[in-house]
């Protein structure tokens, strides 16, 4: 997958990537996209940046939110695409859809093939940069699982986190950094985060064959880690478009179009009842 053209700068340079909300998940083995397929999935790791819509289309189509309002340290479920180009682009919250991009891609999507496009405030003047890594979900050796680190903390950073034994995941990671990914023992791996005087710790549950991304944020100038699963908790995750949905953890004020999050069984179906509540106690507020 190539990411092309980003960073259209506005004057609201500061309203830029959208995501869902990442909730700690406990990693099982790492399931890939299957024959026909890509996954993909965004991460919101934009300190200064407020909530944002995102709006998804193949190339050369007329573009439609897939979601509303998310928040830095959100991050998508993955959604399933044919091989192709799309266009994806995210404005500030409730704009209007004419409203110019605060960050703009053309994505090249390549099959059996996972991806995560992570958005950061590193670009030039402090402008959005979309970030394109490629989700290892190949097995590791028996017994082991695979973690690797997102430094998404602009303030405090660099950041340096550690395991048990010696094990270094990040040495002093700058803020958007990706790290390699790391084989560890499966079992709770318990990590200390450092950057200057600012420690934290934390926790992963590391299964047999799973691969996971470790996010680092910032709250207030401390210092959170949160690991995420990579491979989708579905086979075969729902298609971005008017028959597919969203699949994943939609938290707080997330919400996605009921296009967008419908229809791939129970499972999905309990991921949207939050927001659809939510819509209904605001409308009934009116």
């Amino acid at each position: 997958m190539r990411l092309r053209t980003l960073l259209r700068p506005t004057g609201l340079v500061a309203a830029g990537l959208v995501l869902f909300a990442a909730a700690p998940a406990v990693a099982s083995a790492a399931t890939g996209p299957g024959p026909g397929v890509g996954w993909i999935r965004v991460g919101h790791l934009s300190p200064g940046v407020p909530p944002v819509d995102i709006y998804f289309a193949p190339f050369g189509q007329p573009e439609k939110v897939v979601i509303r309002k998310a928040g830095y340290g959100a991050v998508t479920p993955y959604s399933s695409l044919d091989p192709g180009q799309y266009t994806l682009s995210m404005r500030p919250a409730d704009a209007a859809a004419s409203t110019p991009p605060a960050l703009s891609a053309t994505i090249s999507v390549e099959a059996q093939n996972a991806y995560s496009l992570l958005v950061f405030e590193n670009g030039p003047d402090q402008t959005l940069k979309g970030t394109l890594v490629t989700d290892d979900l190949t097995a590791p050796s028996a017994g082991n699982g695979r973690v690797r680190v997102v430094e998404g903390s602009a303030t405090p950073a660099p950041v340096s986190v550690d395991g048990p034994a010696g094990l270094s995941l990040a040495a002093n990671a700058a803020y958007g950094d990706t790290t390699p990914y790391a084989e560890v023992p499966q079992g709770s791996v318990p990590l200390q985060l450092t950057s200057g005087s600012v420690k934290a710790s934390a926790d992963v549950a590391v299964a047999p064959g799973s691969s996971t991304t470790v996010l680092v944020t910032q709250d207030n100038g401390t210092l959170k880690a949160t690991p995420i699963s990579d491979g989708a908790d579905l086979p075969n995750p729902p298609k971005l478009g008017v028959e597919t949905g969203g699949g994943g953890t939609a938290l707080n004020a997330i919400r996605s179009e009921p296009w967008f999050a419908g229809g791939v069984g129970v499972f999905l179906l309990a991921l949207v009842l939050v927001p659809l509540v939510r819509r209904i106690r605001e409308g009934r507020a009116r």
